[in-house]
């Protein structure tokens, strides 16, 4: 502290390396019976610098702010965010030299029992530094320290601050400006309590190996193209262009919301098919529903299921097998289809030139309604996959119609198509 010659003004700036603001009020917590102190920032280092001085206070209130003018709720909000953000990055820069946060729980126990008030000013922008000491002994007297020290550790201890000692009945003054504004201030001590107590929670060995290991995991999850190399049945089966079919399907899936696959007979679509049902079911957890014909239901799809993928097929599974005519059946299929249409991710149609002819629409409910326009409505808002190795029979407009099942009419595609069929 240095007292200015003629005056009676003293300064503590924080430049003498033996007489600081931390110093100040380490003596001060020696004499006071209460603290009263405005801050436009706190920092739970600023009470641990004070080691177990401030203990000896018998009530300490904190009242801060942000540089954020707090004149609605919403910005008062963004205010407290802020201060316990500061807060809590506080603790974590404390953690790199008090592992275990040694005194924390002692601060912790000051503000649950009320010892420590904390209060953010939220009518306007606070960025006030005060610090108001009331000794024990009526003798003493209280004093007060103003001007630009934060209650945080750079502020009593590293920045060069201006702070001035003031005395008597200026003191009595700041008390009063102090009690407005606490008045005006919103009650944050429970925050700032969940803040610090989040860090010196006790947990479990168990709780430690869980978070370890979750930390260890982070961004490790499996990719789809580890899952392909590592955990695939059907991918190491594959020859190579027909992995490259399986990738062109997924990519121009993820555009369009739906793809082609027309290679001609015999080239092995049905194993690119599987490969599209596995990676769906098993990489990504999706609900796939497969329509075949009937004739190819058994003896193509179920029995090349069982054998290489028989952990997906079956009851309880996420695949779902129907044949291309269960489309127009009655009885109970109606509404299995409809449960199919509400549950489905999506649809994987075999021999799909079978929905080249939209037919008729009739009314949702008519018993004339094509096959196509059932399907039309099952795929709505699902990625749908098509195979077959005859997109094309009679013109292109076979092909557009099987397009739209995921293009739903889109106007663009339309046009793209018209012009392909002009050419």
């Amino acid at each position: 502290m240095e007292k200015k010659k003629g005056s009676e003004l003293f300064i503590v700036d924080n430049s003498d390396q033996d007489w600081k603001v931390l110093n100040y009020l380490h003596d001060w917590c020696q004499l006071s019976e209460r603290m009263d102190i405005a801050t436009g920032y706190f920092e739970i280092g600023s009470l641990l610098a004070l080691k177990n001085e401030w203990q000896k206070v018998d009530h300490i209130r904190i009242l801060m702010g942000d540089e954020v003018s707090q004149r609605t709720k919403k910005a008062f909000e963004l205010s407290l965010s802020r201060a316990k953000e500061r807060l809590d990055s506080g603790l974590e820069v404390e953690k790199e030299k008090n592992d275990f946060l040694k005194g924390v729980p002692a601060i912790a126990e000051g503000i649950r029992s009320g010892k420590i008030l904390c209060r953010v000013y939220r009518k306007d922008k606070f960025h006030a530094k005060a610090y108001i000491t009331h000794a024990r002994q009526v003798v003493i007297g209280s004093f007060a320290l103003v001007g630009s020290s934060n209650f945080t550790y750079p502020g009593l201890s590293e920045n060069i601050e201006l702070n001035v000692q003031i005395t008597g009945r200026q003191v009595n003054t700041l008390q009063e400006w102090y009690e407005k504004h606490w008045d005006d201030a919103e009650d944050v001590t429970e925050d700032v309590l969940q803040t610090i107590d989040r860090h010196i929670q006790d947990y479990s060995p168990f709780d430690i190996y869980a978070k370890s290991l979750q930390e260890y995991f982070r961004g490790h999850e499996m990719t789809a193209s580890e899952w392909e190399q590592q955990e695939s049945v059907i991918y190491s089966m594959l020859a190579p262009y027909q992995q490259e079919g399986y990738h062109g399907m997924l990519k121009r899936a993820k555009r369009y919301n739906g793809a082609l696959l027309c290679d001609g007979v015999g080239l092995g679509k049905t194993f690119v098919g599987l490969m599209l049902i596995e990676r769906l079911v098993m990489h990504e957890r999706k609900n796939v529903v497969l329509f075949v014909p009937k004739a190819a239901r058994e003896s193509v799809w179920e029995s090349t299921l069982r054998r290489y993928l028989p952990h997906i097929f079956g009851a309880y599974s996420r695949l779902e097998i129907y044949n291309h005519t269960d489309l127009m059946r009655g009885g109970v299929y109606p509404e299995m289809l409809e449960t199919v249409r509400e549950r489905a991710d999506v649809v994987i149609i075999d021999e799909a030139h079978h929905f080249r002819n939209t037919g008729t629409k009739g009314d949702k409910e008519g018993e004339h309604r094509s096959r196509y326009w059932h399907m039309f409505d099952i795929s709505a808002g699902k990625t749908v996959y098509m195979l077959t190795a005859t997109p094309v029979n009679n013109s292109l407009h076979d092909l557009r119609h099987m397009i739209e099942l995921f293009s739903r009419h889109q106007a663009d595609m339309r046009a793209y198509l018209a012009s392909r069929a002009a050419a």
